[in-house]
Formats: structure tokens, C-alpha cells, sequence
């Protein structure tokens, strides 16, 4: 394919992307339809067929974007910064509710999970592992995985939503679960964590 078609079918397929972001301000994610696409982009359906073969192609681009979009911060180096960290994070997932909700569909979480998910939950153990170097295989899973989930759009949704909590309120739970996670691995350990600046 020559530079100049690349870039075309790069544009095409942006403009497609853009199109559904714009029906999703208003729409249910279940109700999204390559025709409703294809029409909010001024494409025909056909075009969209050529560059999404199937609608799990296209949500998995969807999803990519969506979840770019979002610009969550990385897991920080430093075991000491995890509190800082859920107050940036959970500022970003308050400043784009309808997005969150969104990624948070039973459309598109499973491809949450399967790649970002994932990601930040090893990038964790690695975190722990070596801010925590003695402590056991199995402790360092088990508080990556709480650390995880409370870092976690669907956590914050939970503190907001269902408990209906202000976004300061839902920060300090989840703050409050990150220290137990870490005073516990701490105390496993009988040791400090060792700072990856160190």
C-alpha cells in the first residue's frame, strides 16, 4: 500500500472513530450500528465494511480510543506515591464520566480487561516486587490484585455511583484501601519498601 493510501485509510478510519465517539454523547453503546456510523461520518456502509470487517473489529478500535482518550496516568515507580496516584486518577475518571461509563459497558469492559487491565495489574507486581523484595510470590499477587482493583474505573464508579459518595469521599476510600494494602505487605515482610529511587 503506498504512503499516500495509508494515510488515506488512516483518515478514513479516524474519521469513522470520531464519528462514533460523537454518537456515544447520546447514544447507548448497544445502539451504535455501522449504519448509524457510517452516516454520522458522511461514509457509505460499504466503505466502513472495507476497513472494519466485523463490529468486534470496529469496538476493538472503539475501545483503543475511548480508553486513549481518557489519558489515565501510568502506576507511578514509587510504592509511595500509589495515594497520589488514585487522586489523579480518580480526578481524571470524574472530569469524563460519560466515557468511563461507556468503556464501562458489557460491550467494551471485556476488552478493557483483556489488554489494559491486564497491563497495570503486572505493572504493579513488578512495583511490588521490587519495592518488596523478600516478601512471598503469593502476598505480592494478592495485593497487586487489591491495589488493582481499586485503581479501577469500575471502583470509582462504585464509590460515586452506588454509594453515591462525592468524588473527595471516594478518593479517601480508595486511598484508605491502598494504605491497608501496603501496611499489610509491609507487615508481612517486617520490612520497608525500598524505594525504586533508591
Amino acid at each position: 500500500m503506498s504512503a499516500l493510501l495509508e494515510k488515506k485509510a488512516a483518515f478514513t478510519v479516524n474519521l469513522l472513530i470520531e464519528a462514533a465517539c460523537e454518537l456515544l454523547e447520546h447514544t447507548d453503546i448497544h445502539e451504535l450500528s455501522f449504519k448509524k456510523v457510517a452516516e454520522q461520518a458522511d461514509i457509505s456502509q460499504r466503505t466502513m465494511f472495507r476497513y472494519f470487517k466485523t463490529r468486534d473489529d470496529f469496538l476493538d478500535a472503539l475501545t483503543a480510543r475511548l480508553y486513549s482518550d481518557l489519558a489515565l496516568p501510568d502506576v507511578p515507580d514509587n510504592v509511595e506515591d500509589l495515594t497520589d496516584y488514585i487522586a489523579t486518577l480518580y480526578k481524571k475518571l470524574e472530569a469524563q464520566p460519560r466515557k468511563v461509563m461507556v468503556l464501562l459497558s458489557a460491550d467494551l469492559l471485556p476488552r478493557i480487561i483483556k489488554t489494559s487491565a491486564k497491563q497495570r495489574l503486572a505493572a504493579l507486581e513488578i512495583l511490588l516486587s521490587k519495592s518488596y523484595p523478600d516478601a512471598k510470590a503469593s502476598d505480592i499477587k494478592k495485593t497487586a490484585a487489591n491495589l488493582r482493583y481499586v485503581m479501577s474505573a469500575s471502583s470509582w464508579r462504585y464509590y460515586r455511583m452506588y454509594f453515591e459518595f462525592s468524588p473527595q469521599m471516594a478518593t479517601e476510600c480508595a486511598q484508605l484501601l491502598v494504605k491497608q494494602a501496603i501496611n499489610h505487605l509491609t507487615l508481612q515482610c517486617k520490612t520497608v519498601p525500598i524505594s525504586r529511587g533508591q
